[in-house]
């Protein structure tokens, strides 16, 4: 029974990596980096950016602590993040597709004109996304431009250590909502 169970899962991945889609690139705008698209069928993918991202964080800004300089609910941040988003597409003509889905951010965020490391803090976000998408015909290129409004936390221990589990009054977080658009250009492998 062991053996038909590993087979079993060895022909799903085979066929699941045959007939999935792997795209790679980059993406400017409210990320800059790396753009990863894995596509697990013809409407369903799973989308990572690897990214430095600039952002003015407003609405619940709540900060506790004077490293990150904040006036009137609204901040100047930049973060480094991974922001994997699960996606579904719907067919358009003209080799054009309209995706929705959401994703998480996982990274670092500070202000601007920060320069002491304690005012780096870790990060964790959740983001929509809603985006169109071109195929090219004359080369195996995809254009795409996104929308992604999302929440983000960031926080760090009372000793100003990244991700540090800070105890009473000493520790800082920061709690805000944020939108990126970004422009991604990807190579179909």
């Amino acid at each position: 029974m062991k053996k038909f169970f590993t087979i079993l899962a060895a022909a799903l991945m085979v066929t699941v990596s045959a007939s999935a889609q792997h795209e790679i690139g980059g993406i400017v705008g409210g990320l800059n980096g790396l753009s990863y698209k894995y596509w697990f069928s013809d409407a369903l993918a799973l989308q990572a950016d690897l990214a430095v991202g600039l952002t003015c964080g407003s609405g619940a800004l709540y900060y506790k602590g004077n490293k990150i300089p904040y006036t009137d609910g609204k901040a100047d941040l930049y973060d480094f993040t991974i922001n994997p988003n699960v996606l579904y597409h719907f067919e358009l003509p003209a080799n054009f597709k309209i995706y929705t889905g959401g994703g998480i951010n996982l990274g670092l965020v500070s202000a601007l004109e920060n320069t002491a490391k304690e005012g780096i803090m870790g990060k964790f976000g959740i983001n929509a996304a809603v985006g169109v998408s071109y195929d090219l015909d004359a080369a195996p290129l995809v254009l795409a431009f996104d929308f992604r409004p999302g929440y983000g936390l960031g926080f760090q221990g009372e000793d100003g250590a990244v991700l540090g589990a800070g105890k009473g009054n000493g520790s800082t977080h920061l709690s805000y909502f944020d939108w990126k658009l970004g422009f991604a250009i990807r190579y179909k492998l």
